[in-house]
């Protein structure tokens, strides 16, 4: 049995309130609470850049310059 244009758009609809009345408000309180991609400023800090992982394995297609 095909589906009707109606039956689309509601799931269309039902997608949309999932996305913005709950995936939404839940990501505004994770980042409420945590700064995920530490964006904060913080004013003692010497510098934001960070040294690349010692421990993981070079792949062997990068390039050593």
């Amino acid at each position: 049995m095909p589906r009707s244009r109606w039956t689309e758009r509601l799931g269309e609809l039902g997608l949309a309130v999932l996305y913005f009345g709950v995936l939404t408000p839940l990501g505004w309180c994770v980042r409420t609470v945590r700064d995920p991609l530490r964006l904060s400023w913080d004013p003692h800090r010497a510098g934001y850049l960070e040294p690349p992982d010692q421990d993981r394995p070079r792949s062997p297609t990068t390039r050593r310059g």
